[in-house]
This record gives C-alpha cells, sequence and structure tokens, in this order.
C-alpha cells in the first residue's frame, strides 16, 4: 500500500543503509519514494548512493510500482489552471483557463513547472475521489464561495511526514433544494488518462531542479 513503510520494498531493508538514508531525506512511505521517482529519479537515485546497483534499482522500482494507486486523485489550482495528479504525482488532467487540454499538445516545459510547484506544495492540494462528478470538482470553488453553508461530505486530517503532504481534503458537498434548485447531486465516474511527464536533469543543474526531456515517459499506472 501507498502508505506502507519505504522498508517494505525490496533492497530496502528495515533500518539499513538505504532506509536510513531515505528516512533522513523525509522519504519514509512507498508514496514518498514513488513520488520522487517520478519527479527526480536522478535525485532519488542520488540519496540511495552507489550502494544501489542498476539491477537493484530497478527490482526495487519494479516492487513498488505494483503498488496500488486507488482512486484518490489531487487537485493543485491556480488562478488559470487546475492540474489533477494521481498519488504519485503523474498528470492525469490539466484544465488550463477554463478549457481541458490535450497534454499531448501542451506546452511541456509549462505543465512540468506545474507538477514541480504541485509537488513542493503537495500540503496545500485537494484530495479528492477520482469518482466525483466532475462537473462538481471543476466548480467546487464558486459553489463553496456561492453557497458558503454547504455540508462537506468528509474532510479528514493525514500526515506524510518528509515531503509536506499534511492535509487533505475529501470533496464533496450536498445542497439543499433551494440552494442547488433539485434535491439530488449525482456522481458519475471521471476517467484516468494514462498520461505522463518527461524529466531529465542536465549537468549543470542544481540538484533538483528538473529539465524537459523528451528521453524518458512515466506514464500514469505504471
Amino acid at each position: 500500500m501507498l502508505d506502507d513503510d519505504v522498508w517494505r520494498l525490496e533492497k530496502i531493508g528495515k533500518d539499513g543503509a538505504f532506509h536510513n538514508k531515505l528516512k533522513s531525506e523525509g522519504i519514509k512511505t512507498v508514496q514518498d519514494f514513488l513520488k520522487l521517482s517520478i519527479v527526480n529519479p536522478q535525485l532519488l537515485r542520488k540519496i540511495l548512493g552507489v550502494g544501489m546497483s542498476e539491477k537493484m534499482w530497478e527490482v526495487t522500482i519494479k516492487h513498488a510500482r505494483t503498488c496500488v494507486l486507488g482512486n484518490k486523485q489531487y487537485v493543485f489550482r491556480g488562478n488559470n489552471h487546475l492540474v489533477m495528479l494521481n498519488p504519485i504525482c503523474q498528470v492525469v488532467k490539466a484544465v488550463i483557463d477554463g478549457q481541458d487540454r490535450d497534454l499531448s499538445n501542451i506546452d511541456r516545459t509549462y505543465i512540468e513547472r506545474l507538477v514541480r510547484e504541485a509537488y513542493m506544495n503537495w500540503s496545500s492540494l485537494e484530495e479528492v475521489d477520482a469518482s466525483l462528478n466532475e462537473t462538481a470538482l471543476l466548480t467546487q470553488g464558486e459553489m463553496m464561495e456561492q453557497y458558503p453553508n454547504h455540508q462537506l461530505m468528509m474532510v479528514k486530517p493525514f500526515q506524510q511526514p518528509g515531503y509536506i503532504v499534511d492535509r487533505a481534503i475529501d470533496m464533496g458537498y450536498e445542497l439543499n433544494s433551494d440552494q442547488a434548485g433539485c434535491s439530488d447531486w449525482t456522481y458519475v465516474s471521471m476517467p484516468n488518462s494514462n498520461i505522463g511527464i518527461n524529466y531529465t536533469i542536465s549537468e549543470s543543474s542544481s540538484d533538483g531542479e528538473l529539465t524537459p526531456s523528451a528521453s524518458r515517459s512515466f506514464l500514469s499506472g505504471n
């Protein structure tokens, strides 16, 4: 599971050298490990050090990627954008200037910058269920302003130490008939897209900096 201790991954070993290195960098869960493996695999390799061979790395990554991701998605909102990510920081949807964008045609530098911002501000992202009605999700902010007395169906805090994950909201609300003009709020499935983000580290870039590249793709669900 994503919230399992990272030492449960093959080749890590509880209280071993790799486990201690990961803990020192705040990588304490499988989700922490997978997120960094997507956003900055070179940094993750550097943290693990030369003691982890390429073969060991492949075994660990393969094991980590067998983890079931579940239905949770994370929403990063801005003045003119809404980016939805799966639990390991892969993009599944992007709405820019109110338009649902095809990520294969979007400015990759721009979307990668948004992903980096989302990763660094994970604690401020909204955690939602992927089965929520898409229209309800996209308009939730406006509905909250228009109907400040709406009833939140679920709000739950959680802690993910290290890479600043400390709050989440399972978004959903009920409006009475006077507010919404109807008595029912219908949820329908919102499909996931197998869309990934390409990253690489240039030789001149400092630790943690990412530059866009077409050399490697991380697809949602892989």
